[in-house]
């Protein structure tokens, strides 16, 4: 049989977890507008960047280097320029 004392650390244990599920519902209540906050920024943030990766790439195929015409030799030294704006985009992101 269960001692007095197992019986009170149970209903204390049974209390304390009680009180816990009552406070994790209201700190999801209390952070829920700041999670959907930071979801809608963070969202924002992604649809941008892909728009900027895309718009990147876009101007890159119009760059001179992409064509098969410039020749191997002039593609390279306007590769080594596109190199130092690579970087910089890379640092923006």
């Amino acid at each position: 049989m269960a001692k007095d004392s197992q019986i009170k650390q149970l209903a204390k244990l049974n209390k304390e977890w009680n009180d816990m599920k009552k406070i994790s519902r209201e700190t999801k209540k209390e952070i829920a507008p700041l999670v959907a906050t930071e979801n809608d920024t963070n969202t924002h943030l992604i649809k941008r960047l892909e728009e900027d990766i895309t718009t990147f790439t876009q101007e890159m195929k119009k760059r001179e280097f992409f064509q098969y015409k410039c020749g191997v030799t002039t593609a390279l030294d306007k590769l080594n320029g596109v190199f130092g704006e690579l970087t910089i985009f890379e640092d923006k992101i």
